[in-house]
């Protein structure tokens, strides 16, 4: 039961990686039409963290202590970052915008 518990662990941060690197692309893509992109990265920063803390915060609370949390969450929150800048770059240097 608690490899199952593990896995599911495991495949809900996926999913939700998956989903702030999307926010992350999306929602500044969006709103660049309307106010500059630094301030369209913030809004779409401040949604796809507020996803993470929704459905994954509580429970690595239970399975880590501030510290390790602190350093492995900044390492999938940066990497989510970087990922979506490069989709973001990589799609618009494909349409030439």
């Amino acid at each position: 039961m608690a490899q199952l518990s593990v896995w599911r662990f495991v495949v809900r941060n996926a999913l939700v990686w998956v989903l702030m690197a999307a926010i992350l692309v999306i929602v500044p893509d969006e709103l660049a039409r309307w106010i500059s992109i630094d301030i369209a990265r913030v809004i779409g920063w401040a949604v796809a963290c507020g996803v993470w803390v929704i459905v994954v915060e509580q429970e690595w609370k239970a399975r880590f202590g501030p510290l390790a949390r602190f350093g492995f969450q900044l390492l999938l929150w940066v990497s989510a970052a970087l990922v979506a800048i490069w989709i973001s770059d990589t799609v618009h240097l494909d349409l030439g915008s």
